[in-house]
């Protein structure tokens, strides 16, 4: 009994935290990010949690049963919820019941296996000998030791390996194990139940694996056409058609498209053509965030480039733009060297380096952590990494904070559409040759011909449009601009994007 003890305080804390690990997973997908989602699902876990744990301590007196057939059949519930998860959300998504569904379900699954660990202390711990104290402790290191494996293996290895769907299948079918272990010791005759849960567990297998994605996710409308699940995230593409290009998202969230035509512009690619015309002859570039690799591709045609380094995350991406045949050259670019690392931690263990343009199409500023890319301490790293006249440009996704951020540490920084660049030299007055540079772009079937009037006067129409300034957006947005830092993080929380319980 006391092995079976040990054992259910072990599996209860690595089947409850893995648990916690992918429903943060889905949570956090579902509301696209925003900071709040972690602590949504963790307040929900902890409550259900503790009142999963009283009624297990009350289940110790009360049941009529004994200790480990009680706890048998909590787990043998647990595992069943878990197994209906993807069932359930897929049935309620797009209404206004898919957040209270959520957490209902979070609530339930943390509170059926917490049922089960005051009855693990029961039955691991030496309550009438004289070993109490060292008892108890072995419950609880055990219980911890659990606990940690399971955020761990679940988080950084389990994800990479199989979708969201199917960690909530393995979690369910694992639980279900404990529960008839634990059943089996004390109702022998309840083994008719396994061939049941078989049954059970392969009929609500998730068969395509997307069912959690496709259900939680919010895009525009068409087709998916591929989703890419790892540790780092979700990614995925829908079919938006082939002129426009499709649209990529990642973590539920626009990511971009594959479009790479200036003419179609469809994911305003205007704003990386800029900076050929802002920067004579730049020759090393630093691209943060790969995404659809759009905006990278389109800068290795830069005629004076000779190194490009791209760091990206989420490695996903790579297969993705493999698949596209305009996108995929840039893979086998030998001038340029894709990192998969997060972007401010790269460039903290490169000080040495120095780049002629530094760009980040950032994603958007409510999201949780990307205080890491828009704080002043993280541009004043970027400033230092700035070779003599280069040009820091990043997305502010329409912070108006961020520009003012970017003007607290720059001499010079400028809005221009939805993006901010910024320099130690005044790029203000664009010359008349930079029309030239733009032009000198060559992107198969997208060059320019400057001989078409079509193109000369796209690009003279795009050169045209002015740049704002801190002051004018200042104006523009009413109210006092503020300078983002890695303590205050206004741009997730005070300014940032509320949680919908939609």
């Amino acid at each position: 009994m006391k092995r079976l003890g040990w054992s259910l305080a072990f599996f209860i804390g690595f089947l409850s935290l893995s648990q916690e690990i992918l429903w943060v997973r889905v949570v956090t997908f579902a509301h696209q990010g925003v900071p709040h989602s972690f602590a949504l699902v963790l307040a929900l876990f902890l409550f259900g949690v503790a009142s999963g744990a009283t009624a297990g301590k009350r289940l110790c007196g009360r049941w009529p049963l004994s200790a480990d057939t009680a706890v048998g059949w909590c787990l043998l519930a647990g595992g069943v919820l878990d197994l209906l998860v993807p069932w359930w959300v897929s049935r309620v998504a797009g209404s206004e019941w898919l957040s209270v569904t959520m957490g209902v379900l979070i609530y339930m699954s943390a509170a059926l296996k917490a049922m089960a660990f005051p009855v693990a202390h029961h039955l691991g711990s030496d309550a009438g000998g004289s070993y109490l104290g060292r008892s108890v402790a072995r419950v609880y290191a055990l219980n911890i030791v659990g606990s940690t494996l399971g955020a761990l293996l679940t988080g950084y290895v389990l994800l990479d390996y199989v979708s969201v769907s199917s960690g909530f299948t393995l979690v369910g079918t694992a639980t279900l194990v404990m529960g008839l272990v634990s059943l089996r010791r004390g109702c022998p005759g309840c083994v008719w139940i396994a061939p049941v849960i078989v049954v059970g567990v392969i009929a609500t297998a998730d068969p395509d694996d997307r069912t959690l994605v496709v259900a939680a996710s919010r895009h525009a409308p068409g087709r998916i056409k591929t989703i890419i699940e790892n540790r780092h995230g979700i990614i995925h593409v829908v079919d938006d058609g082939e002129e426009r290009g499709d649209v990529v998202y990642g973590g539920n969230v626009y990511d971009g498209r594959t479009n790479i035509d200036l003419r179609v512009n469809s994911n305003r690619v205007d704003r990386v053509y800029l900076l050929a015309a802002l920067h004579p002859a730049p020759r090393k570039v630093l691209v943060i965030g790969l995404s659809t690799g759009a905006w990278a591709r389109i800068l290795s045609t830069l005629p004076s480039l000779s190194q490009m380094d791209v760091v990206e995350i989420n490695p996903g991406y790579l297969s993705l733009i493999a698949a596209y045949p305009h996108l995929s050259p840039l893979l086998d670019d030998r001038r340029v060297q894709v990192h998969i690392d997060d972007g401010r931690r790269w460039l903290r263990r490169h000080p040495e380096e120095r780049f002629d343009l530094i760009v980040m199409n950032t994603t958007f500023h409510w999201r949780a952590n990307i205080t890491n890319l828009l704080s002043r301490e993280f541009m004043e790293i970027a400033r230092s990494r700035l070779a003599p006249g280069g040009i820091f440009a990043f997305n502010a996704t329409g912070s108006a904070d961020a520009l003012a951020t970017a003007a607290a540490v720059f001499p010079h920084a400028y809005r221009w559409s939805n993006f901010v660049y910024a320099a130690e030299q005044d790029f203000w007055a664009v010359p008349p040759q930079a029309v030239d540079r733009v032009a000198a772009l060559r992107l198969g079937a997208e060059a320019f011909d400057l001989r078409r009037s079509t193109d000369r006067s796209l690009l003279n129409d795009m050169l045209a449009k002015p740049f704002a300034s801190v002051h004018d957006v200042e104006i523009e947005s009413g109210r006092a601009l503020a300078v983002i830092t890695d303590a205050n993080m206004l741009t997730e929380f005070k300014y940032g994007r509320r949680l919908r319980l939609d």
